[in-house]
């Protein structure tokens, strides 16, 4: 018996379905790792391991279900309360790993969907439950005990629910050109009422039990256990212990003698009879009485004649070594299952001993920088806003080819080289307008790291996310096929996605170098030159301006605070200082603004702009104007 009802199995997922809930997880056990550096420094390690540990071995107890398939609990709602949900997540993330690769419970390519429905959504579920049912109830108050019962039902049900939009989703997705499901065989209106069912009763309730039993047994024998997920609650008077040193007392004593009574007792959870529902194997789908079962386990719908084809091919990318915890050396099915049980529990023991030996020699402080203040960050900030914008004046400032051009002649020759990258329907010819553009790059001295790095890297990345999956969706003659996905690379989506990323690149590396070979004021001459409202021109000019002066202002404001501060701010006084500053910087400007309207009027300003030397256009720059837009005009023709 596979003591399995939300392990998913390999195969019930599409590859795609799992690269997804994989990528989901990621974030959630980065964090988790970066949220437990510290309390794994000290000495928490032994209380995450004994919980992962209890997290195995209470999934090992089946329980009977309706409709003759099995369930079990998980140990997710007591694992938050006592850990944290970080530390939850990383526990029976351990647990869900081991059981996979080493007892085939769980698919290998359905890790991440696991771990993403129990570890991380039932962690999550469990603590909100909790906190929000215990808010400022005492550590040994009898609402905690609720409050963690109703946490470990919600957290249960949450992950189960999860697990079986998973499991509906896949034949509306994905099938066989004959229509037939690839992957898991029923849909949203069975899965959901065959999963919940079971989990909304009887492993429900047992999560339940186990939750409030647990938190129970603490408030007698070590309250401070429950303080990590308890900020909120009344001081007490009795002493207590922190968390790490608890489990080298009577306490962490106490908890590992009772999981040790669990694993002498696991042989007990091979009495249900029964398979877990959405767990069979492919030959099941060919067996008379399995398919019986199954079809009455959902609901008296008949499950397809055939295992689909997906999940046939799937489930046997792994092979454990000690599957559905029979170990074939042991001829005894009570007694291989507790030896499995046992090595399980090893292994996690095991792993977390391996991770105190690597912590316990890593030198103080390795792999901890130091956190910049906000103080710090926003100097530096504003120091590399001054720095690029100073970096771009330099550039115009050169005698490169394009920075000797009229401004008008590269405002209006550059947007016709856009107009004309826009309008071109052909790849080739949109290739040689990007080409035109490095070539006046290099001509006017602009460096390609620099337009590789703030242009072609950044443009790619956004563009190409969008673009990619017209590559896998516009019909068309197939050129490729991913492997496992079965998605088909089309002719016409290349062609789609090319044009667009294309596009994207040769509109922003034609529009970088208008912006780093002309200076500022000489782009709004040319503006002005073109009947661009006076208005906008002076405040384009003035913002311009003047936006460099705050900037060192505020520069100058946040070095002389960091200067005269000691340690790091918390984050109350981080936002209070952040509301001060720009008061500050506020008030700065409404000044400076005043007095600049008054030099404005004491210098005779009426509204009008007046340059002192105005722009004229010669002969050569008409020769250089005619041959950017014959340029466009050329190549608007041959892309047609």
């Amino acid at each position: 018996m596979l003591p399995e009802t939300m392990h998913i199995p390999d195969g019930y997922l599409s590859p795609s379905t799992c690269v997804s809930l994989a990528a989901a997880a990621a974030p959630f056990w980065y964090v988790a790792l970066k949220r437990v550096k510290s309390a794994l420094h000290a000495r928490l390690i032994p209380l995450i391991s004994l919980f992962a540990a209890f997290s195995f071995v209470i999934m090992m107890f089946n329980l009977p279900l309706p409709g003759g398939t099995t369930g079990h609990a998980v140990g997710m709602g007591v694992a938050s309360i006592v850990l944290g949900p970080w530390a939850s997540i990383l526990a029976i993330s351990i647990a869900l790993t081991i059981q996979a690769v080493f007892f085939g419970d769980g698919g290998i390519t359905a890790i991440g969907a696991n771990c993403f429905n129990m570890a991380i959504v039932g962690s999550l579920v469990g603590y909100a439950t909790y906190r929000m049912a215990a808010w400022r109830a005492g550590l040994g108050s009898a609402r905690r005990v609720v409050a963690a019962g109703l946490a470990g039902y919600t957290a249960i049900n949450v992950a189960a629910l999860c697990a079986a939009i998973e499991f509906g989703i896949q034949p509306l997705l994905f099938r066989d050109a004959s229509g037939a499901p690839l992957y898991a065989p029923y849909p949203l209106r069975i899965a959901i009422p065959a999963m919940m069912i079971g989990h909304l009763t009887l492993a429900g309730l047992a999560e339940l039990v186990i939750s409030s039993g647990m938190v129970a047994y603490l408030q007698r024998t070590d309250p401070g256990l429950l303080r990590l997920t308890a900020p909120n609650a009344p001081a007490s008077d009795e002493p207590i212990r922190a968390a790490g040193d608890a489990m080298r007392l009577p306490t962490g004593r106490k908890l590992w003698l009772a999981l040790a009574a669990l694993l002498i007792l696991t042989p007990l959870g091979i009495l249900a009879v029964g398979s877990a529902w959405g767990e069979w194997s492919a030959r099941d789908f060919s067996d008379p009485q399995a398919r019986r079962e199954i079809a009455a386990a959902s609901h008296n719908q008949a499950p397809p004649p055939a295992a689909p084809r997906g999940l046939e091919r799937l489930s046997s990318v792994w092979t454990a070594p000690l599957s559905r915890y029979a170990p074939s050396f042991i001829r005894g099915a009570s007694f291989g299952y507790l030896v499995s049980a046992m090595v399980g529990v090893g292994l996690i023991i095991a792993l977390a001993l391996l991770l105190n030996w690597v912590l316990a020699r890593l030198p103080a402080g390795a792999g901890r920088r130091r956190r910049k203040s906000f103080v710090e960050k926003t100097a530096r900030g504003l120091l590399e806003a001054t720095g690029q914008a100073l970096f771009a004046e330099d550039m115009a400032a050169t005698g490169g080819f394009l920075q000797r051009l009229d401004p008008r002649v590269k405002l209006i020759g550059i947007g016709a080289l856009i107009a004309a990258a826009v309008a071109v329907h052909r790849l080739w010819v949109l290739a040689g307008i990007l080409a035109l553009g490095v070539a006046l790059a290099l001509a006017s001295h602009i460096p390609m790291r620099l337009l590789a790095a703030r242009v072609w890297l950044a443009v790619l990345a956004f563009t190409g996310a969008i673009a990619l999956p017209a590559i896998f969706l516009t019909p068309g003659a197939a050129v490729w096929r991913l492997p496992l996905v079965e998605w088909q690379v089309t002719q016409q989506g290349l062609r789609s996605a090319g044009f667009l990323i294309l596009r994207a690149e040769t509109a922003a590396t034609l529009s970088m170098l208008l912006i780093l070979t002309t200076l500022w004021t000489r782009l709004l001459r040319a503006l002005r030159y073109f009947r661009a409202p006076v208005v906008v021109v002076a405040i384009l000019g003035m913002t311009y301006r003047y936006m460099f002066l705050f900037l060192a202002t505020a520069r100058d404001m946040f070095e002389s605070r960091e200067s005269r501060m000691v340690g790091v701010l918390e984050p109350a006084d981080r936002r209070r200082m952040a509301a001060a500053s720009a008061g500050v910087l506020l008030g700065k400007t409404l000044q400076v603004s005043g007095e600049v309207h008054l030099a404005m009027q004491a210098r005779g300003f009426r509204g009008e702009i007046r340059l002192l030397d105005e722009l004229q256009m010669r002969p050569n720059d008409w020769l250089r104007l005619a041959a950017f837009v014959g340029a466009a005009t050329l190549a608007v023709w041959l892309g047609r």
